[in-house]
């Protein structure tokens, strides 16, 4: 028998491949999530996260999403990765550097609440440190 990550791991596999036929819309795929299929919403949203042609924003909410399925998964590490790739995205737009720290700091401070729950001590260290350097920008 399958473990539950397991069982998620082909299922997000299996709907990578069908989800490159079909791209969706992020208000189908935030249906999906309430109808708690995971799976087939982790695969779209990292399709959308990776197309750069996509506005920063959408690709940040794209993150946040993901963040939320996998730490509905249980996967905190996952989520905490999510968080932290929404920070790099913002911090690489175009706004004053105040403004990307306001964005910035509430997703790191996620990012480690998730890895202080799933993710190894390098993963808090890096949150901690990005979070520290979020609240120097702010000033």
């Amino acid at each position: 028998m399958l473990s539950r990550k397991s069982f998620i791991g082909y299922t997000v596999a299996y709907a990578r491949l069908v989800s490159d036929t079909h791209r969706m819309s992020l208000q189908e795929i935030v249906v999906m999530i309430h109808d708690g299929e995971y799976g087939r919403a982790i695969a779209s949203l990292e399709f959308e996260v990776k197309d750069e042609s996509k506005p920063p924003q959408t690709r940040v909410e794209c993150c946040r999403w993901l963040a939320e399925c996998n730490h509905r998964l249980e996967d905190y590490k996952e989520a905490g990765d999510w968080y932290i790739e929404a920070v790099r995205i913002i911090l690489k737009t175009d706004a004053d550097n105040r403004s990307k720290a306001e964005q910035a700091l509430p997703l790191c401070s996620k990012a480690l609440e998730a890895y202080e729950k799933g993710g190894d001590p390098a993963d808090v260290l890096v949150a901690a440190r990005v979070k520290q350097y979020l609240v120097g920008l702010e000033k």
